[in-house]
């Protein structure tokens, strides 16, 4: 017996799945391809996937409590002023930091460390948050958009750095292929548009996959019933 689910049924158990959902279709780096530089330049090793993911973590996070409070006091005008001063004080604290355990890392980000503290999802989260939003709601929403650009860093970084100098945390692995041009920025938006393909694809498979064992249950409730 197949029974036919309803659009808000279907929204229902798409919802269920809040992990995978934060990940794929909830992304905010994959949907709306906010800082596409810094996973595509950046990605060239685990260790500068690494050094990028704690400093998006610092200056996205630190930025988003940093509104929550400020958020209640400051007028709406002075917050688009007042949260890059923030990102970029967090950012300056990192970075010295960073750059006594990446010293060689850090230097060949370049600029871009250096613009992690104007990125666009933090701008974007600390500007949509209200004086009425609780604190728990909008730091686990900072942390799913926080975990989704690590998972995406991190994925492009080790193919890159695997066939593009046969090497893992930068210590030689033995490798089939090397392909130099993985390096280059061009390829990086090659690789990072498959990935994301393949990810949306596999979101699908597994929203119909709980739809199907959903039609199932629910076939078994009506029997049971019947």
């Amino acid at each position: 017996m197949k029974l036919n689910l309803k659009p808000s049924e279907i929204k229902r158990y798409r919802k269920n799945n809040k992990l995978l959902g934060s990940q794929v279709w909830k992304n905010p780096v994959s949907r709306l391809g906010m800082d596409l530089p810094f996973l595509v330049v950046t990605s060239i090793s685990l260790r500068a996937a690494a050094a990028i993911s704690i400093q998006m973590a610092m200056v996205h996070l630190g930025t988003v409590v940093a509104a929550i409070l400020l958020c209640r006091v400051l007028p709406r005008w002075s917050r688009p002023l007042v949260y890059p001063a923030v990102s970029t004080a967090i950012m300056l604290v990192a970075w010295v930091w960073l750059s006594s355990v990446f010293p060689v890392v850090t230097g060949m980000m370049g600029m871009y460390i250096y613009l992690m503290a104007v990125n666009s999802m933090t701008f974007a989260a600390a500007m949509s948050i209200e004086r009425e939003d609780k604190i728990y709601p909008v730091a686990l929403r900072a942390v799913k958009c926080l975990a989704g650009f690590v998972v995406l860093i991190f994925a492009v970084s080790l193919v890159r750095e695997y066939f593009g100098s046969g090497a893992v945390w930068s210590r030689t692995v033995p490798h089939i292929i090397s392909l130099d041009g993985l390096h280059v920025p061009f390829f990086g938006f090659i690789l990072l548009g498959f990935l994301l393909a393949g990810l949306r694809a596999g979101g699908k498979v597994v929203q119909a996959a709980a739809l199907t064992e959903q039609e199932r249950r629910d076939a078994v409730y009506m029997e049971d019933e019947g």
